[in-house]
């Protein structure tokens, strides 16, 4: 008797799952969160006893002759001020180290070194996946990033610190987006908005969120997330085959036929070889793709550069409202709990209702997540002229921005798989991602607004968000259910076609039917 019975869902449930515990490492780029983290209020031995006191706007949490809150209490009063005043939800980087003490580190945070990894990791790894293969490319992604995570925090030096960190970028760059191309190509086309939604950053951002509450500190929570991280590097090297569209794309059929075998044998259905396209004579060859020949392409420019803006905008303002929102509740771990678990409920959502609503396409949720954001941001704006900042509503709608903010992540990485050709799919999404990557720095300087003007970081997320709304909707071509193999090319078949034609490269039609007359 099998646990999950023969068919290509089969496949599709391993590669969701896979995909789940790839964005586990991939969440390493929100850990600076955690990294970073500082109480709002300390407690110090001096001479003339301890002294609690709230900690300053610069995070430095050395003792400067502040206030002590805790004066003029005595006894029972006096214990139980110390007791609050010095708890501290996590143990961070930030903390160890006093990093906002130092002055040169504390300009150089380890989000930034991180993000600069994934920068490099962003520029060599996209081409590399193009020209050497997805499955190898990913393998050593998570070769440099999985030790580096756990040698980030063996080392007593900050110096070493921050080069792992670095180094965990250039793993985090693989993950993200040599394993969207990756697993996007092995999993079923109707299923692969399931993949984004299902198998989601929220999931992997509560699971990040579980592993730090119950370790309580940043070197333990490294070396858990790394041992964790290795079952996805054991299921792709060991299980996994290598991507069969792009070995057809290279011209290297008996590979490509040896990939869907491995896929047959993991469903448990009878393998039908599929033989190499026929030479056609007096045929035009296909022009071979490159990150350069697509902007000789209208349409291929069109599309980069409207993929350019989504991921720019999306990057700019999930971030900015990431970075912004650890005050929107008062208890630290309730705050990451909730955006978590509402992101995923609402992309499981989505996920059942795009196989029962056809109409709900690519640009259909960009364009109305888009819009629902700019709305609650205009109420977060609206609650903080009111003076309303801390209430339930407050925490609601920041919420709901949040949310709808992330979601639009869903049609940039769809879009970036389904309107590039296989031949540069993966260095397009490197592409993407690296304007993403620009984006999130400028997130991460923008945001030091919040201290001066902060309505003044949602007024920014509005005016981004209405200008990816017009662009969107005048140039964001549909791509639902669209085949891969095809994507970009004058010879790609209607939306509606794709799913049928990319089904019978796995399977033979006359098997499918007997399945379904069985069921």
């Amino acid at each position: 008797m099998h646990i999950i019975p023969p068919g290509l869902y089969r496949v599709d449930i391993l590669i969701l799952i896979s995909y789940q515990m790839c964005h586990f490492f991939s969440i390493q780029q929100l850990f600076p969160i955690f990294l970073n983290y500082t109480p709002k209020t300390t407690c110090i031995d001096t001479p003339k006893g301890k002294v609690c006191y709230d900690v300053p706007k610069s995070k430095c949490l050395q003792y400067d002759d502040f206030p002590n809150v805790c004066a003029n209490l005595t006894g029972t009063a006096l214990s139980d001020c110390h007791t609050e005043k010095s708890h501290s939800y996590y143990t961070s980087a930030a903390m160890e180290f006093k990093i906002y003490c130092l002055p040169v580190w504390k300009d150089f945070r380890p989000a930034f070194v991180q993000y600069v990894g994934v920068l490099i990791g962003n520029i060599i790894l996209g081409y590399v996946a193009d020209q050497m293969g997805r499955k190898k490319t990913f393998i050593l992604s998570m070769l440099i990033g999985i030790p580096s995570l756990s040698l980030s925090a063996t080392f007593n030096s900050i110096a070493a610190f921050y080069l792992f960190r670095a180094l965990t970028g250039i793993g985090i760059a693989g993950t993200m987006i040599v394993g969207w191309a990756y697993f996007s190509e092995l999993v079923s086309p109707h299923q692969r908005f399931k993949l984004r939604t299902f198998s989601n950053w929220a999931n992997a951002r509560i699971m990040l969120t579980l592993v730090a509450l119950f370790t309580g500190e940043w070197r333990l929570s490294s070396h858990v997330s790394a041992c964790i991280s290795m079952i996805t590097l054991a299921i792709v090297y060991f299980i996994l085959p290598e991507s069969h569209i792009w070995l057809r794309k290279k011209g290297r059929y008996e590979e490509a036929e040896e990939s869907r075998k491995r896929i047959a044998a993991l469903a448990g259905i009878e393998f039908v070889p599929m033989p190499p396209p026929e030479k056609v004579e007096n045929a035009e060859p296909e022009k071979t793709v490159n990150i350069c020949t697509v902007f000789a392409d209208p349409q291929l420019r069109k599309n980069i550069l409207i993929l350019w803006l989504m991921w720019f905008v999306t990057g700019m303002t999930a971030y900015l409202t990431d970075l912004c929102g650890g005050d929107m509740t008062k208890n630290f771990w309730v705050g990451q709990f909730l955006s978590g678990i509402l992101l995923s409920v609402v992309r499981i959502i989505m996920g059942f209702a795009d196989g029962y609503l056809p109409w709900m396409g690519r640009r259909f949720v960009l364009l109305c997540s888009q819009s629902l954001a700019i709305v609650f941001f205009g109420c977060v704006i609206a609650f903080l002229f009111a003076g309303e900042k801390g209430q339930w509503y407050y925490t609601a709608v920041y919420l709901a921005a949040f949310v709808f903010t992330s979601i639009v992540w869903e049609p940039c990485y769809l879009c970036a798989s389904e309107l590039m050709p296989t031949d540069v799919r993966a260095t397009s999404t490197a592409s993407c991602s690296i304007v993403g990557r620009f984006a999130n720095i400028g997130a991460s300087m923008l945001s030091g607004l919040k201290t001066v003007y902060e309505p003044g970081v949602h007024m920014i997320s509005i005016s981004l968000g209405l200008t990816n709304v017009i662009a969107a909707y005048f140039f964001l071509q549909e791509t639902k259910n669209c085949s891969l193999d095809k994507a970009g090319t004058t010879a790609a078949k209607p939306a509606e076609k794709a799913n049928e034609q990319e089904m019978t490269d796995l399977i033979d039609r006359s098997i499918q039917n007997e399945d379904l007359e069985k069921k």
